[in-house]
């Protein structure tokens, strides 16, 4: 099976599993959805294994379909610079999205940043408001994965795809970092599996990779840390610095980096999944290229969650729309790249 199949797996599976705990969850108390947490996540497996039946013959026929408009963009999730410790505060922005999320019956994807890793591994210091501990972490994502839970209410039928963030920037960027991000990944799903949120929140780690902030061998080391402690995924909602907006000959990038760098990061790593910055023209044609770097020299193109944009905060950038167009448009002027897109993100402070 290839790298582009088994990363598609991961959204067959999201599907499956939301259509199985469909049916499941209103036949539970939120007293029994704690002891029904082991039985629901044996039921997902069963979704794995029929997702991983499907998913190549699927696949196939989506990449031979025509599409011949820019696909309209789904609502935009809002993701978050963390600059507390709140886990009230935690619990009502994850309240939110899952009252949007009941409002349009559909999925979502959201990302907190708590900033860079401190080099003892013991926490991160968030951008611009100090440092958070790993447990402060873990609580401040296991609120917003309740406030979800909670406030989707009735409606059983929407999945959020939470990831929990860090970046490349500060000390921590090594194999020993990237397990330790991984450990409370799983730490944080353990604990949703404890009290039945994981039938709606679906747990990720999450990296803004930038190559300007380190060297590739850095942001590598730390990818191949988080992928080796398993059963983990996690975003990159970095962007590509430098990389080739024209090429997909392994160009070079800022930093010594090149496009296989970072399509490795973002991709080639089994647990790499792309959300990447699109807040201007150029850093959709250089995602373009990654994903067409990524046909022609392993097998098959990179496929794309969906674009993240930062209008809320620089007005001069992109809007989710403004993003969402030119991702689309350049991914679709090759055919071996063309892929229909999953969310619309943008980022926020807290």
């Amino acid at each position: 099976m290839t790298q582009s199949q088994l990363h598609s797996i991961r959204k067959y599976i999201e599907a499956g599993v939301v259509s199985l705990l469909r049916a499941v969850r209103p036949l539970l108390t939120k007293k029994a959805a704690g002891p029904c947490a082991k039985v629901l996540t044996a039921m997902s497996m069963f979704a794995v294994i029929g997702s991983m039946l499907i998913v190549q013959g699927t696949s196939q026929a989506f990449a031979a379909q025509a599409i011949p408009a820019i696909q309209a963009k789904p609502v935009t999730d809002w993701s978050y610079y963390m600059n507390s410790t709140s886990t009230s505060r935690s619990y009502t922005l994850g309240c939110n999205q899952g009252h949007t999320d009941a409002a349009y019956h559909r999925n979502s994807l959201a990302i907190l940043d708590f900033g860079g890793q401190v080099s003892n591994g013991s926490g991160t210091e968030m951008i611009g408001a100090g440092f958070i501990s790993n447990s402060q972490i873990e609580a401040v994502s296991e609120a917003f994965a309740h406030g979800y839970w909670i406030c989707t209410g009735s409606d059983t039928t929407t999945l959020l795809s939470l990831g929990i963030g860090t970046n490349n920037s500060l000390a921590d960027r090594s194999y020993s970092g990237g397990q330790t991000w991984s450990h409370i990944v799983s730490a944080v799903r353990s604990n949703n599996n404890s009290h039945g949120y994981s039938s709606q929140v679906a747990m990720y780690g999450a990296n803004d990779i930038e190559p300007s902030w380190s060297p590739a061998s850095y942001a590598i080391s730390w990818a191949n840390g988080f992928n080796s402690v398993g059963g983990n995924f996690y975003f990159n909602y970095g962007s590509a610095d430098g990389c080739p907006q024209t090429s997909s000959n392994n160009g070079s990038c800022n930093n010594g980096w090149n496009q296989y760098d970072v399509w490795y990061v973002s991709w080639g790593n089994p647990a790499a999944l792309p959300t990447p910055q699109i807040y201007y023209s150029s850093q959709a044609r250089q995602w373009a290229m990654l994903s067409l770097y990524s046909a022609q020299h392993h097998g098959a193109r990179m496929n794309i969650d969906g674009p993240m944009d930062e209008y809320d905060l620089d007005h001069s950038t992109f809007t989710p729309t403004g993003a969402w167009d030119a991702l689309w448009t350049d991914l679709h002027a090759h055919s071996s790249t063309a892929q229909s897109l999953l969310y619309s993100i943008e980022i926020h402070r807290e």
